[in-house]
């Protein structure tokens, strides 16, 4: 055979070669393109309720996750006098601090929060709601209301968060058709929130019946931030000027929040029973977090919370 002929043979058995190469490799190109196009796709059908930094983990290891805080070891934790405590941004979710939040205890006028949330939903802001002598026969005098006032039920509830009045959470379970009837709404609204600690038996949280944890807690503060701000807002109020609709006399309520005068205080609720000890659900500006502090059975909350707002600047570097 010539040189010429085997120079033609070499030649057809090099592009051969050459596209049997490129037919087996071009299956395994589509493939790779196919499985990142899944990833993307799957991707954007991910729950919102998925975390940033839990898509980085199902996708990518590479991703930037901003930083957290570190937790400065040497820093003890902090002496307590309540019986549970949650410490924990609103921004990223970084627990600060978690004792005892899955233990339920009383809960006292924490449930005026879960009680303006039923109102503001399944009531309405503008509707008028009429004092009862009922109302105005519950324990406390809070409020200073009188049977036969008619009040927006807006004001009424600032009054209600304000000053912590019972007889304001008793008009409105009158105006509900009565307490048996509005616990039924607390009750259910606490299921949807997936409180499922939780059980209320009135609305205005006398009973130490009314029982609830940390954790519930949270979700029902994550969620009044959500979709009610303005309880949180209206809490932070140090004073309010009220007038019945149909009367005209103002007087002026006042926040029996002691934190109302932190500048850093963002809005919140304190009850307190013998049984429940002082309870406190609070949301502060902390450098560049929300952080909300829920304090259940302290021997004092205010001290206590600054204590603990103290302890997590020391313990903690904040980014």
């Amino acid at each position: 055979m010539s040189i010429k002929w085997q120079a033609l043979i070499l030649i057809v058995l090099i592009l051969s070669s050459f596209g049997l190469t490129q037919i087996k490799t071009a299956p395994s190109a589509s493939r790779a393109v196919f499985e990142t196009a899944k990833i993307e796709e799957t991707s954007r059908d991910i729950s919102p309720s998925v975390s940033f930094q839990q898509k980085a983990s199902l996708y990518s290891s590479s991703w930037e996750i901003e930083k957290s805080p570190v937790r400065k070891w040497e820093v003890l934790d902090p002496k307590l006098s309540a019986k549970a405590v949650l410490i924990q941004s609103l921004d990223d979710n970084f627990p600060f601090f978690h004792s005892n939040i899955y233990k339920a205890r009383p809960i006292a006028s924490l449930t005026k929060l879960l009680t303006a949330v039923v109102v503001l939903e399944e009531i309405g802001a503008n509707k008028k709601i009429t004092v009862t002598e009922r109302a105005v026969m519950t324990e406390g005098q809070s409020g200073d209301l009188k049977s036969g006032e008619i009040y927006a039920a807006q004001d009424l509830l600032k009054i209600m968060l304000l000053s912590s009045s019972n007889d304001a959470a008793t008009a409105f379970e009158d105006y509900a058709g009565g307490r048996d009837e509005f616990l039924k709404m607390l009750n259910q609204k606490a299921a949807a929130l997936g409180m499922n600690q939780t059980l209320l038996y009135d609305g205005s949280g006398l009973s130490d019946l009314n029982q609830s944890t940390a954790s519930d807690l949270l979700r029902l503060t994550k969620y009044i931030l959500e979709h009610e701000p303005e309880i949180f807002n209206w809490s932070r109020l140090p004073e309010f000027l009220v007038q019945p609709i149909n009367d005209s006399q103002t007087r002026t309520v006042y926040n029996i929040n002691g934190l109302v005068a932190n500048k850093d205080f963002l809005g919140g609720k304190t009850g307190t029973s013998e049984e429940a000890g002082e309870n406190l659900i609070a949301i502060f500006s902390l450098e560049n977090y929300r952080v909300v502090m829920i304090l259940l059975g302290s021997s004092n909350r205010i001290n206590e919370s600054q204590n603990l707002l103290n302890w997590v600047k020391e313990a903690y570097v904040l980014p």
